[in-house]
């Protein structure tokens, strides 16, 4: 991908991303997030390109980020509950992700950590290299985020 292409893309996503965690946005706040979101997205580049990567992620990808607020909320108030019923709740598993071709298996990976990240139902640990399975740690026994993702 060219640098005039995913330098931007990567800002957006960035921007978008923390303008929801905002709860009241100011002018300040959305321009020091802009600018912050920039820097990030040369170095996202960078590494990308460091890692030797070349990612190619599919439209319909973007179908995960739509039910990830109400999965945001519901899973938080449950993995609370979980935790201080047990709090050594939690456990360690290998969930195989799609075969793909390269490009589009690494950007599949990167893009399902994130938003794994964003709920706390379950957690990419590791992403072995070359591999079609990643070890997430589960805190919730049904993660409908997961279950999209390695779909």
């Amino acid at each position: 991908m060219r640098a005039t292409t995913e330098i931007p893309l990567w800002w957006l996503a960035l921007t978008g991303l923390w303008t929801l965690t905002l709860s009241t946005p100011s002018a300040p706040e959305l321009i020091v997030g802009a600018g912050a979101a920039a820097v990030c997205a040369v170095a996202a580049r960078s590494a990308r390109r460091a890692m030797n990567g070349s990612w190619h992620p599919k439209l319909d990808w973007l179908t995960w980020l739509i039910p990830l607020p109400k999965a945001a909320v519901s899973e938080s108030v449950a993995a609370l509950r979980t935790v201080f019923r047990r709090p050594s709740a939690g456990k360690f598993e290998k969930v195989t992700v799609p075969a793909a071709p390269r490009a589009e298996h690494e950007a599949r990976l990167a893009v399902a950590t994130v938003v794994l990240g964003c709920t706390p139902g379950a957690m990419v640990v590791a992403s072995p290299p070359d591999r079609t399975d990643v070890v997430i740690h589960r805190m919730l026994p049904g993660s409908g985020t997961l279950d999209r993702v390695t779909r």
